[in-house]
């Protein structure tokens, strides 16, 4: 149950029993869909609570800063479908971007894929209160990346938990999959990184970010020129804990987790077995 109102949104031609196909000029019910979750967001009212349900197999273009903007306080976009049939976001263009404008909004169960090379931000939390859960953030083909997937600028209470971010193996294309610049109370939890991240999974630049947490993560990264698991050397504060961090950067297994001021509990950092069958001791952060 919810306070507010369900809009609908389907691009495909799976239509239920007596409905017609997607388009803005619907209503944005269960039988007269919108075609683009945009389209819902301007139908929302603000903190009542409202819902957009995304049926499997949706798919749409993200080829500006404007393709799909959440500038309606408390409204949650929730993907339906599982494995390839969830709802797909479709970045045409380096300048694509989903905006999280509003506060308290949610993205859940989503699939977010490069279609170029070098997209500069996949999803901008410029917002406070918002979340991102539950969704996969992938590239198309051989080339197609995101440059920063998450970033998360001057906002307190983003939360983005149990996502996987997937960046192409064998190219620096991708620089981070979740940056924090000033962000304030954030909750970084039960995420998947893997892929080539040439500056970090999870990186602090700007100015520090406060009172963070950053828990229970699994994170690969197969950057062998410096790229770390979890870089924060902008000082930033709160706790990590429980995270478990992979690395083919080839020296210490210590260069795969910056910490900056942060306290630190039981985060296991290791390098991959070398050429002869070593395995280079794991460290251990207390």
């Amino acid at each position: 149950s919810n306070p507010g109102k369900v809009f609908w949104v389907n691009s495909t031609t799976v239509l239920a029993p007596g409905a017609v196909g997607g388009s803005d000029s619907n209503d944005g019910s269960y039988r007269r869909p919108f075609a683009t979750i945009d389209a819902a967001v301007g139908k929302c009212t603000a903190n009542r609570g409202d819902i957009i349900m995304v049926m499997p197999g949706h798919s749409e273009t993200i080829s500006s800063a404007t393709s799909l903007v959440l500038d309606v306080a408390g409204v949650a976009v929730i993907g339906l479908g599982t494995g390839t049939d969830r709802p797909d976001l479709n970045f045409t263009a380096t300048a694509g971007s989903v905006e999280m404008d509003a506060a308290n909004c949610t993205l859940y169960n989503l699939t977010l894929t490069a279609d170029v090379s070098a997209v500069v931000v996949g999803v901008n939390v410029d917002a406070a209160g918002c979340t991102i859960d539950n969704c996969e953030f992938n590239f198309n083909a051989t080339g197609d990346d995101f440059l920063t997937m998450v970033d998360i600028d001057a906002v307190a209470d983003a939360t983005v938990t149990n996502c996987r971010f997937i960046a192409e193996a064998g190219t620096a294309g991708c620089a981070e999959a979740i940056r924090l610049d000033t962000a304030t109370d954030a909750v970084v939890a039960n995420n998947t990184f893997i892929g080539e991240f040439s500056d970090g999974a999870i990186i602090g630049e700007g100015a520090a970010s406060v009172r963070i947490l950053i828990a229970d993560n699994y994170i690969y990264n197969s950057d062998t020129a410096g790229g770390e698991g979890i870089d924060l050397n902008v000082a930033c504060t709160g706790l990590i804990a429980n995270n478990r961090l992979g690395s083919l950067f080839p020296t210490a297994p210590e260069t795969t987790f910056d910490p900056g001021s942060c306290l630190c509990l039981e985060n296991y950092c290791a390098n991959a077995i070398d050429e002869a069958g070593t395995l280079v001791p794991a460290t251990v952060s207390t």
